[in-house]
């Protein structure tokens, strides 16, 4: 499981710098349609970072949720 969330997190990396460039990118140009463009690519970006965040929390919960059966059946 770690080596999965490890795994996880490092693909987050790529939509989170995009949002970063983006962000930036559109900060440097500062015209209307530099700035609606960079908002635009940083809502996909973002949605992307949800989507990710939303399988590693998911995986988390059935994790926790093994752990706590498994202790009641040892009877812990």
């Amino acid at each position: 499981m770690l080596q999965e969330m490890e795994s996880r997190l490092h693909d987050l990396c790529q939509p989170l710098t995009t949002l970063q460039c983006r962000l930036e990118l559109g900060q440097l140009c500062g015209d209307e349609v530099s700035l609606m463009e960079a908002v635009e690519g940083a809502l996909v970006e973002t949605a992307k970072l949800f989507q990710g965040i939303g399988m590693m929390r998911e995986r988390l919960v059935r994790e926790i949720g093994r752990a706590v059966g498994r202790a009641e059946a040892d009877g812990d």
